[in-house]
């Protein structure tokens, strides 16, 4: 229910006591060790309000953004709609010595309301400087013992670090909100600890702080509309703490929080809400809240938005009957884990293979980096065929989401069909950026840097999962795999009558000319039968030099040599840009065609064979 208000707003001068007749029925006080304090109050008629209150505050305060240049300060929203009521701006306080001040009143009609007083910041004038800091009440050493204080900015390392703490110390105790009413209704006036429970609230994870991942499970028996109100942070073109919900049958979203659906919540301009109505079909669901590092409920570093205590997300329904169409369950966001390659660092390329004794449905969930041209990934994840090195899935930019933290952060959460095989699993990063070695905040889920691949569903076996173990394929005739810098390498074969083989080799090449490369020689004569080319390849991903080479060619019944040479940089294990994709088989491998043999990369993901050149790594490098 949404209450009438009508503002009575009249300047008085600031007194040290209240007024004659008047009872004193919220005060929030003392901002030194605290940055935020609130109350509820109940009104059973219109009633005017005494608002007493002392804060700071300036012109060009630049924390603010729409709050108006306030940096300690009061408000009142109404605990139904949530909506704001009053506030204290610098166009309606006074100056109070170094602070600003307001005093007077304002009618609020009958209802809940929540007052409330934050001190996130602290700004400091001198003479000679302007300084403007947030104020982390985590590291305070007003926590600690007395012979650890040495002064709440004493981690400000400059001239003015002392002033400032002083300033601070002599300042934020005087900061406050006092609400008086008169003695005849002062009775009348109820007491409640904010927030207000929503009405026919089902589920929520509200006063979340830095670094926090929620997960809730729920079935939806029947469809349902749901009432979501979420509060969260929005920074540049994206979300850094926000919500989703994902069908668990298909790991598809059915609704995000994102920039497009939520509007400003008030504070600083980073503050945004979605409230609106989401319908879902019959099914099981998995809803996502997460958070950055910094500005939530632990720390507000801007001003807060003015509902901060719900800072997360609520569920509701509109019509009491839906309740019982909800239930939540216990739910693992990693079971039935097939391979698990997590917590990657810097330059690392790391694998691991599985068998499935028949088809299946698996779920991959890969955390990785968003290159700096944006439309590649620096770190990620793919899927090859173990026998034949067919991709099967690969970490593809455009099918992954932010992840949280930095911008170039990206997921992926898919199913994927297999079919009876083995399988190999790989991921590998580039120079920088990774678990342990974040050069910008990590992702929502660092410990999960990697790739996961999972069986599907209640219905799955760990039964149909056998081990891998990398062997020679049946249907490799020669390989050279794995080739370092300044290789001359050689394997003899002998085809006892005319062959198709299918060649699969990887190499370096730049300017039409290959530096690694493979070759085919008649084992008596020398001469080359086949020769891998330049013109003959195509980008195998990573940097723009890696070539790929997927072809069939006749061989006559013979004795053969195949060879593969090499410069003297540029290999495995010594990558000087990006290694590809498949960089253990950088070498070449020759297969009886008769078997299912390689698949080549679709058009679309390959390149230019002379594209510009690309800067190697993530974002921000």
């Amino acid at each position: 229910m949404r209450h009438t208000l009508s503002l009575i707003m009249v300047a008085t001068a600031l007194h040290a006591f209240a007024m004659a007749g008047e009872q004193t029925i919220v005060s929030l006080r003392d901002f030194s060790q605290t940055e935020l304090k609130y109350a509820g109050i109940t009104l059973n008629a219109s009633t005017t309000v005494h608002i007493r209150a002392l804060g700071g505050g300036e012109s060009d305060q630049a924390f603010s953004g729409k709050n108006d240049q306030m940096f300690a300060y009061g408000w009142i929203i109404n605990a139904d709609s949530r909506q704001l009521v009053w506030q204290m701006k610098i166009d309606n306080t006074s100056r109070s010595g170094d602070d600003r001040q307001f005093d007077g009143t304002v009618t609020l009609e009958p209802g809940s309301y929540e007052v409330y007083f934050t001190a996130y910041a602290f700004s400091f004038r001198s003479p000679f400087t302007r300084i403007s800091v947030n104020v982390d009440h985590r590291n305070s050493p007003l926590f600690g013992s007395p012979a650890d204080h040495k002064g709440f900015f004493s981690w400000f390392k400059d001239f003015w670090s002392n002033d400032i703490d002083k300033g601070f110390r002599k300042r934020a105790p005087r900061w406050g909100i006092d609400l008086l009413v008169d003695e005849s209704v002062s009775s009348s006036v109820g007491l409640f600890s904010p927030p207000k429970s929503f009405p026919r609230t089902i589920s929520h994870a509200i006063g979340l702080g830095d670094n926090q991942c929620v997960r809730i499970a729920f079935e939806v028996t029947e469809p349902l509309t749901l009432h979501l109100y979420a509060l969260g942070e929005h920074s540049s073109n994206d979300m850094t703490d926000w919500g989703w919900i994902v069908n668990l049958a298909n790991r598809e979203r059915v609704w995000e929080m994102d920039s497009r659906s939520v509007d400003w919540a008030g504070g600083s301009d980073k503050n945004v809400r979605f409230e609106g109505n989401v319908t879902l079909a019959k099914g099981k669901y998995l809803l996502y809240y997460v958070t950055d590092n910094s500005h939530s409920m632990a720390d507000w570093n801007s001003a807060p938005p003015i509902d901060p205590l719900n800072y997360g997300i609520t569920l509701t329904v509109n019509d009491p009957s839906d309740a019982g169409k909800f239930h939540q369950f216990d739910y693992d966001d990693y079971q039935n884990v097939i391979v698990s390659i997590v917590r990657v660092g810097d330059n690392e390329h790391r694998s691991a293979g599985f068998t499935l004794k028949e088809n299946a449905d698996v779920r991959v969930l890969a955390f990785g980096e968003r290159s700096s041209s944006r439309s590649l990934m620096a770190d990620y994840g793919q899927i090859l065929n173990a026998q034949t090195r067919a991709r099967v899935w690969t970490m593809d930019v455009d099918h992954t989401f932010h992840a949280g933290g930095a911008a170039k952060n990206r997921y992926c959460d898919e199913i994927v069909h297999l079919p009876k095989g083995s399988y190999v699993v790989t991921y590998s990063t580039d120079d920088s950026h990774s678990y342990h070695e974040w050069n910008d905040d990590p992702p929502y889920d660092p410990d999960h840097y990697g790739i996961t691949v999972m069986g599907v569903g209640p219905q799955f076996s760990s039964s149909i999962v056998g081990k891998y173990t990398e062997a020679r394929d049946k249907n490799i005739i020669a390989q050279l795999v794995k080739v370092g810098n300044n290789a001359n390498l050689s394997e003899n074969f002998t085809l006892k009558h005319a062959t198709r083989i299918r060649v699969y080799a990887l190499g370096e090449g730049q300017g039409r000319e290959m530096f690694d490369y493979g070759l085919i020689q008649d084992a008596h004569s020398g001469a080359v039968v086949w020769e891998m080319t330049y013109a003959m390849t195509f980008y195998a991903g990573g940097g723009r030099k890696n070539r790929m080479v997927n072809t069939t060619i006749l061989l006559d019944k013979g004795d053969y040599t195949l060879r593969y040479r090499s410069d003297d940089s540029h290999s495995y294990g010594d990558w000087n840009v990006d290694p590809p994709e498949d960089q253990e088989y950088w070498g070449i491998t020759l297969y009886h065609d008769d078997g299912p043999g390689v698949t080549p990369p679709t058009p679309a993901e390959t390149v230019p064979d002379e594209p510009p050149p690309v800067p190697p790594g993530g974002d921000d490098q």
